[in-house]
Order: C-alpha cells, then sequence, then structure tokens
C-alpha cells in the first residue's frame, strides 16, 4: 500500500522508498527509512501531514505515492 492511500489517524511502517535520487535522499535526511512508524495526522487535497519521531511533517501527494507502507 502506497502512503498516499492512507487515512487520518492510521499509524503505518515505511516499507521502501521511491522516487528520484535527490528526493529519497532528502526524505532519507527528515527519517523517512524502512522501519520507521508514521501517524497520519491531516489530509488536505491529498498531501499529508505525518507524525514522525516528535515531528509533524508535511509531504506532497506526489511523493507520498512513492513510499510504500503496511499497517501496523
Amino acid at each position: 500500500m502506497k502512503l498516499s492511500e492512507a487515512s487520518i489517524g492510521q499509524k503505518v511502517k515505511i516499507l521502501s522508498v521511491g522516487g528520484v535520487d535527490v528526493v529519497r535522499k532528502h526524505l532519507g535526511s527528515l527519517g523517512f527509512i524502512p522501519g520507521i512508524r508514521l501517524d497520519v495526522k491531516q489530509i488536505t487535497n491529498g498531501n499529508m501531514i505525518v507524525g514522525i519521531y516528535d515531528s509533524r511533517i508535511a509531504i506532497d501527494r506526489k511523493v507520498a505515492g512513492g513510499i510504500e507502507i503496511e499497517c501496523v
């Protein structure tokens, strides 16, 4: 399942991060790496705010579509 398909309030675990190399590296520097758990906090027009560690990060729906997840 893709992160872009998740619902508000869902807790998920990242399985893989796809996309172009620059985007993957940037997401990795923000903590988006396989095995990390996220909380979907808000969805607006497909764009998302997710809780990761003790932070909230906004990501575009196209970027979220490149992140493979599983529900936990």
